[in-house]
């Protein structure tokens, strides 16, 4: 084969790599982030420790702060890793660390649409 041709091979290669040919690892986005169905107020939470809410209940989900106050709680939902989340007013807040419930527990489980 010619230089030139082993060029033009070389490209053509590459292009249909860049073309989408290769394989991907899942990234964190294909974490479980949902809204649940319920919004109707279950319970009063106060959080605190500098919580951070999610907009699932994985800690893979968009998440940013929300500083501590008091939430309304509409669910809970217990995820594929064991760990308790709760969708409050402010979006998925992981319940052992963020939150405390003086008035009672959540009794409401939440359900995807």
């Amino acid at each position: 084969m010619s230089r030139l041709g082993r060029t033009a091979a070389t490209l053509a290669a590459a292009s249909g790599l860049f073309a989408g040919g290769i394989a991907t690892a899942p990234s964190a986005a294909a974490a479980d982030c949902w809204t649940p169905a319920q919004f109707g107020h279950n319970q009063w939470a106060h959080t605190g420790n500098n919580p951070i809410s999610h907009n699932g209940p994985y800690a893979g989900c968009t998440s940013y702060p929300v500083g501590d106050s008091w939430v309304s709680v509409m669910c809970k939902y217990t995820n594929t890793a064991g760990s308790i989340w709760y969708y409050t007013d402010w979006g998925w807040i992981y319940g052992a660390k963020y939150l405390s419930f003086p008035y009672g527990g959540v009794t409401v489980t939440c359900t995807k649409y």
